[in-house]
């Protein structure tokens, strides 16, 4: 591209942001909705940021550029902002969702990701460390406002041979979800079964 020996680039899974080819007057996005459907909290925002920095590949010398977008949810706001160049907007509207689920940044997120080859035995697993933050989180104060997620079989809930389960744990105080986790990682589990900790993941697939 940058040679001018070809002057389409198609792909699936394109890096956009950080490319200067000052040639390209036109991009088109099929089907950006997929992003958007995404279980995770982040899913909106990472479609934003995915649409706002391959609309600006186009343009950028002395002759304009065009961009095209095909949606099925036109109206979404990650699509309706990306292409008024709306930051502020989307991230206005971003925050007051979150606030409102008590996502970050209004509350911090531990999860804690087990794996294992053999599929009852990483349920189960998870099932114990779930309890085991479950009566840590009984005591605890209610102004610490400890909420736990799942345990839950993980979006993509086999990976490299191995299944995939998740326990998440939110809380407003740094201090009270310190306590909840050390409780949960403490859980002996079988030899075959590996627990990782993610604090404040920045994916929860």
């Amino acid at each position: 591209m940058h040679q001018r020996q070809i002057d389409i680039l198609i792909g699936t899974q394109m890096l956009a942001k950080g490319h200067d080819f000052p040639g390209v007057t036109l991009v088109g996005v099929v089907l950006a909705d997929t992003g958007i459907g995404l279980p995770d909290f982040r899913a909106a925002e990472r479609t934003f940021q995915l649409l706002a920095q391959v609309a600006g590949r186009a343009g950028r010398a002395d002759r304009p550029g065009r961009v095209l977008i095909q949606t099925y949810n036109p109206k979404h706001p990650a699509i309706v902002c990306a292409c008024t160049h709306d930051y502020h907007g989307f991230a206005e509207g971003e925050l007051r969702a979150r606030e409102e689920l008590r996502y970050p940044p209004f509350s911090r997120l531990s999860a804690l990701r087990l794996d294992g080859e053999d599929p009852a035995e990483v349920r189960a697993a998870a099932e114990r460390v779930a309890q085991a933050a479950r009566a840590v989180m009984a005591r605890a104060p209610s102004d610490a406002q400890l909420a736990l997620l799942g345990p839950a079989e993980a979006p993509l809930s086999r990976l490299k041979g191995r299944t995939r389960w998740q326990v998440f744990v939110r809380s407003r105080s740094p201090r009270a979800l310190r306590t909840v986790v050390s409780a949960a990682q403490r859980v002996e589990l079988p030899a075959g079964v590996r627990l990782s900790l993610d604090v404040d993941p920045v994916s929860t697939l």
